[in-house]
């Protein structure tokens, strides 16, 4: 092999990382605003599954809301109204991670004051995995609403770990899961047999 053949080779060789290299360096603006979109299509899969996990959630609750307010005569459109207005509140804050990890610690509130009442729960600072292990691992809530608090709990927690950030349409479909939830839980604690004078 003589000297322009092995130059012609090695040129052929380093040509295209050499022009890889070139365009990055020259675009390489471009080409890191291009890494979050990639990163969102990667998760794109996973968060179109939770936001379709909150709407049947949301219609679940609502199913069970209007089966126990139509026995009851309770649920008025004035609740679902305003419903509706604290989801606009939670929405107004943009920031889909936020909402779902506050919408929780309105279930956990509820669970807390259950609990309370039930004389499950007796320490105020306790954590809350310890108040939904507590709630969840008695029968004193319906199994239709102990199901829904499982699969909020599960979102929640998914949310929270797997730093999956769902969209503001998800989220708001999981803050008005998450009142129809509290509702129940609070209906249920109204026929639960209080312990002492717990008043909450």
């Amino acid at each position: 092999m003589d000297l322009l053949t092995f130059i012609s080779k090695v040129i052929d060789a380093i040509a295209w990382p050499t022009v890889i290299l070139i365009l990055g360096i020259v675009f390489r603006r471009s080409v890191s605003d291009l890494f979050p979109f990639l990163r969102k299509i990667k998760a794109g899969p996973v968060e179109a599954e939770f936001g379709a996990e909150a709407r049947k959630l949301l219609e679940e609750s609502k199913e069970i809301i209007a089966g126990s307010g139509a026995k009851e005569g309770k649920i008025s459109s004035e609740e679902q109204e305003a419903d509706v207005a604290l989801a606009k509140i939670y929405i107004a804050k943009h920031d889909p991670t936020k909402m779902i990890l506050e919408g929780w610690r309105n279930v956990d509130g509820a669970l807390f004051r259950f609990g309370k009442d039930a004389g499950i729960i007796v320490d105020p600072m306790d954590s809350t995995n310890n108040v939904y292990t507590r709630v969840i691992t008695t029968d004193l809530l319906e199994p239709e609403t102990k199901k829904l608090v499982i699969e909020i709990y599960e979102m929640r927690n998914r949310v929270a770990q797997a730093n999956l950030k769902p969209s503001l349409s998800a989220a708001k479909d999981y803050i008005l899961a998450v009142e129809q939830i509290v509702k129940l839980i609070e209906k249920q604690r109204e026929s639960v047999e209080k312990v002492g004078n717990a008043i909450w």
